[in-house]
């Protein structure tokens, strides 16, 4: 049997910032069975608790965009998780940019969005985003902990010689030739990415990716550090294609104040499974 967690260790257990931590105790504002608890108390199941922040959030307004051109995959009250096409941007860099999927969902919901991670433009696939601020720094804690897994899948040259499951651990730095390119380079930052053949052909695999590391263009640049290059990539491929055929395609994670575990999948575009088939 577990051992009963006291209140403490709950909120810790539940990535709340220590910052909220400390508002909820002067605040007096963490109820458990409707009567505030101090933190050394121990929690039982069955308990109900009740927390309340009044911190402000700050957000940039944007401009809404006229329509929504993606998927919705998985929605709560939390958070929502959305399938971005490729060939659109995830967040405007001026106010009155519109046309990116951060417009789209301005259109789409009735709270601001609250971004939590970015996919190149190119790239489509799942982007999880916030609707309720107070999940924010909870989900932001676990794709800084990696606790949050986002896998991808991409089509590259199929090459016999490579292992089929396999990691490429290799730093990641700027590319003194364009500055819109990263390289491997020894005294670049470290970078992890896991890899799985899935399918194939004489010509194409289909291969599944993971990050164990964040880096700039890291899946682009780690494949095209073996000769692998992604399909249809501008930067780093020199095979052009109708897009970039690289897809996040599954996102693992922690449901905010609960320690169940939450797998979202969206489809594998057909065009990947298409190319890679026998």
């Amino acid at each position: 049997m577990p051992q009963p967690l006291t209140v403490r260790q709950t909120l810790q257990a539940w990535l709340v910032p220590k910052k909220w931590q400390h508002e909820l105790r002067i605040n007096r504002a963490i109820v458990v069975n409707g009567q505030y608890l101090s933190y050394n108390n121990l929690l039982h199941n069955g308990d109900q608790i009740d927390l309340k922040w009044e911190t402000p959030i700050k957000t940039q307004p944007y401009l809404p965009a006229a329509s929504c051109d993606f998927a919705v995959v998985a929605e709560n009250d939390d958070l929502i998780i959305v399938d971005k096409p490729a060939g659109i941007k995830t967040h405007p860099n001026r106010p009155d940019e519109n046309g990116t999927l951060y417009n789209q969902l301005v259109t789409y919901l009735d709270t601001p969005p609250l971004m939590l991670h970015r996919l190149d433009m190119l790239t489509s696939g799942l982007i999880m985003i916030g609707k309720n601020p107070l999940v924010i720094p909870i989900l932001e804690r676990q794709l800084a902990r990696k606790t949050m897994q986002r896998n991808y899948v991409a089509v590259i040259p199929y090459d016999p010689a490579q292992p089929a499951v396999g990691v490429i651990d290799a730093p990641i730095g700027l590319d003194p030739t364009d500055k819109r390119k990263r390289r491997v380079t020894p005294d670049g930052l470290a970078a992890r990415t896991r890899y799985e053949l899935l399918q194939h052909n004489d010509r194409y695999a289909l291969v599944k990716l993971t990050l164990e590391s964040g880096r700039t263009h890291q899946i682009r640049v780690h494949l095209a550090s073996r000769q692998l290059a992604i399909l249809g990539d501008p930067l780093y491929s020199t095979q052009p294609a109708d897009r970039m055929y690289l897809h996040a395609y599954q996102i693992k994670y922690d449901l905010p104040f609960d320690w169940q575990s939450t797998t979202v999948e969206g489809q594998i575009p057909a065009e990947f499974l298409r190319l890679t088939q026998n």
